[in-house]
């Protein structure tokens, strides 16, 4: 057969009914010696391959786990994803991903999909859905592990310490004597960057040092929102001595918009990202940036993904935060 075989083309041509081939498959139901045969020869004439099929109507398991991400473009999902695969592969595990752009529709979409195709478990980054949507559409049917902030959530959670390593970021700017320090937050309600938001306030306000509000400013997590909106901020006639931005891309953009406007960094112009990615140590000048060990969280993910999917853990959600560093680099 030249198109991919189907349980209905087994049945037919044993003339039996696809309940009796799953149930012959998979072993769980007992049928005549006769029907065993006849099915075994049905699959052997049409070339149906029901292994992994079989192995899932008897373990009730499909050894796959979905990631649903905001940006697999962006440098840090990926490096998350091999930590993820790292974690879980060894013990029979695939990966699904999903990319959302951060949209909740998208999310929804992606979560709805991946229920119904009986995934065993689901890591998701998610800054648009709360614990309700999650209890409508996943219930607790599937474990979920939120590398987000998930208001509302039962589940296990592992996140970063964001206002922290915003705070630190602040300090070091602070320690070099800069004080005009503004900050380029993600777009608001999406992503970590109101979190890191708070953490340079809070570093800010327990210095003495009030921000001027105009400094403060949101651009999309990407070289081009970056670029774009720190091009305008330098246009204007004075402008901060030092930027943070909630992430490596958005930073890099900074970088690119300062070269632009013949602002010299870091001497007329300080900028430090977020997240580290490989890129950072690769732009000139190095870009100081704020550690997420991507790779570690996604193992730390799949790790407390499989504990759940194997029954090593049971009851009360668990919940782990990955600490932050700051590399210091030539953009400050």
């Amino acid at each position: 057969m030249s198109r991919r075989c189907t349980i209905k083309d087994v049945a037919a041509r044993a003339g039996v009914s696809t309940t009796t081939v799953s149930h012959a498959i998979s072993g769980r139901r007992p049928v005549s010696a006769a029907t065993l045969a006849t099915v075994q020869r049905a699959i052997a004439e049409t070339g149906f391959r029901p292994a992994a099929i079989a192995r899932s109507l008897r373990t009730r398991r499909t050894e796959t786990v979905a990631l649903i991400v905001p940006d697999i473009a962006n440098p840090f999902y990926p490096a998350v994803a091999r930590g993820l695969h790292d974690a879980i592969s060894d013990h029979g595990y695939r990966t699904l991903i999903g990319s959302t752009d951060g949209e909740r529709q998208a999310e929804l979409g992606f979560l709805e999909d991946v229920v119904s195709r009986s995934v065993d478990g689901i890591v998701l980054f998610s800054f648009a859905l709360d614990g309700r949507d999650l209890t409508r559409v996943v219930g607790d049917r599937t474990p979920v592990v939120a590398a987000a902030d998930i208001a509302g959530t039962g589940c296990d959670r592992v996140l970063v310490d964001d206002a922290d390593g915003a705070a630190a970021a602040t300090r070091h700017l602070l320690d070099r004597g800069v004080t005009e320090i503004g900050f380029v937050s993600g777009p608001k309600g999406h992503g970590p960057g109101d979190h890191r938001l708070a953490g340079y306030l809070g570093a800010l306000a327990a210095a003495g040092v009030v921000p001027a509000e105009s400094n403060i400013v949101r651009a999309d997590y990407t070289v081009d929102g970056g670029r774009s909106v720190v091009g305008e901020l330098l246009a204007r006639r004075s402008h901060p001595r030092a930027l943070i931005c909630a992430n490596d891309l958005i930073a890099i953009g900074a970088l690119q918009a300062a070269r632009a406007a013949g602002v010299a960094v870091p001497d007329a112009l300080s900028v430090v990202g977020f997240d580290n990615i490989d890129a950072a140590a690769l732009v000139q000048p190095a870009l100081t940036t704020v550690v997420i060990p991507a790779y570690e969280m996604g193992q730390q993910c799949g790790q407390m993904l499989l504990a759940r999917m194997t029954s090593e853990a049971d009851g009360p959600a668990r919940q782990t935060v990955v600490p932050t560093r700051l590399i210091v680099r030539a953009s400050t």
